[in-house]
């Protein structure tokens, strides 16, 4: 998987411009709502362009309704077959979920991601999304069946502060799992990045290529 992905949202996206040797593409495929005893599916309803050989990472968020979920096996099984559907499709090289998993979701999350691992592709690789909090004072990521958790080193809250700092001054996140990736926003100062990490950018207006060319730069 190259260095650099771009994270593609809901919205109209012509990435045609990408260098697919250096930049892979992680695009929302879709959003499943969790609202009480519900599982509800809504697909990806805008247009994606990209140039031919790029790697696409298929994107699956995972938003709470207004009801706490069940959490039961019935929805767990429910979720589990829209994120093996999303990852068997043409195309994919790698599944991600973005999940901000409340505590009270922890247990459920682990055991849908120790099933989802039994359900991919051979060597697909899975990714996971992850708070920052998660990477610095929390344990519970140590053991989840991943290739990648990705600390969003934007949209902190209060304890970006903190965050920020220590990595200016050399420290790092105290996760060793989540030391292989960063997830940074081009609408929020860059943490310092470490070499020999793989950057995922996220943008709230569409990609532009001045956008795209700025973030190689940036990188270490």
């Amino acid at each position: 998987m190259p260095g650099l992905v771009l994270w593609a949202w809901e919205r109209p996206e012509d990435l045609r411009f990408i260098d697919p040797a250096t930049t892979a593409v992680a695009a929302l495929n879709g959003t499943l709502f969790l609202d009480g005893d519900r599982t509800l599916w809504r697909p990806r309803l805008q247009p994606l362009r990209l140039p031919d050989g790029t790697r696409r990472i298929a994107v699956v968020h995972v938003h709470l309704g207004r009801t706490r979920p069940a959490a039961g096996d019935e929805q767990r099984r429910a979720v589990l077959d829209r994120l093996s559907a999303e990852a068997n499709r043409p195309g994919v090289a790698a599944l991600q979920v973005d999940f901000e998993a409340p505590p009270s979701l922890r247990a459920f999350y682990t055991a849908l991601l120790h099933d989802l691992r039994q359900h991919l592709p051979a060597g697909l690789p899975l990714s996971i999304t992850a708070l920052a909090s998660w990477c610095l004072t929390e344990r519970w990521t140590a053991d989840l069946p991943v290739d990648e958790v990705v600390p969003m080193l934007f949209r902190m809250g209060p304890a970006g502060i903190a965050i920020r700092a220590r990595l200016a001054d050399g420290g790092d996140l105290t996760r060793v799992e989540c030391r292989r990736s960063v997830g940074v926003s081009l609408d929020e100062p860059f943490p310092p990045l470490k070499p020999g990490r793989r950057v995922y950018a996220f943008t709230p207006r569409p990609w532009t290529e001045t956008a795209y060319r700025a973030t190689l730069q940036a990188l270490p």
